[in-house]
């Protein structure tokens, strides 16, 4: 016999249903937890590392499991469970990139009067609108300025809240769908609640 082929990892829970559909809810995690992750990632990107990267395993293993539980439902026409999923932080959370960045630059170009922000912004703004937002972050530079330091941690943290709570009052639907991470923010949640 081939071990290959029969070899599992341990705690490899995708290869037996059974085991899947018991593990996920039970070690799922809350609210509380989610903002620890928005708040690490966003902490992250403050010291010039890639936040959504460095915390990837953790967020798609946890959420991408629940948007494919929640998938599973949907197609089986039963009701969805989990309120938060791996496309609800590109949805609501990270619009333009880690820190709502496309907000930031929609406000500096609106707002400011500093001619070198706002050229940051005047150049960055094509691919925050794509949720590409390292132009900004190194540009302005969020990177290390106390001024950025806590917008840059409560916009998305504030966020999270509203979006978590306004989709469990069912206000919003459940995101279901993989969604590609460069899909414009409003068309993207659009697209990822079906």
């Amino acid at each position: 016999m081939d071990r290959a082929r029969t070899h599992r990892w341990p705690g490899d829970w995708r290869c037996d249903p059974e085991v899947r559909a018991d593990a996920v809810p039970g070690s799922f995690p809350g609210p509380g937890s989610l903002l620890i992750i928005v708040l690490a990632v966003q902490l992250l990107w403050f010291f010039g590392l890639h936040g959504t990267n460095v915390l990837g395993a953790v967020i798609d293993g946890t959420y991408l499991t629940a948007l494919t539980m929640n998938d599973s439902l949907f197609q089986a026409g039963k009701p969805m469970e989990y309120i938060w999923t791996r496309a609800s932080f590109d949805s609501y959370v990270w619009m333009g990139g880690a820190g709502c960045s496309l907000a930031l630059v929609i406000a500096v170009l609106v707002f400011s009067k500093r001619a070198d922000s706002r050229a940051v912004c005047k150049m960055s703004a094509p691919m925050a609108v794509f949720n590409i937002n390292e132009p900004v972050v190194f540009g302005m530079p969020i990177v290390l300025n106390p001024i950025y330091f806590i917008p840059w941690l409560l916009v998305p943290a504030v966020l999270t809240i509203v979006a978590y709570l306004v989709t469990a009052a069912g206000w919003v639907p459940y995101a279901h769908i993989v969604v590609p991470w460069v899909v414009p923010p409003v068309l993207y949640a659009f697209l990822a609640t079906d």
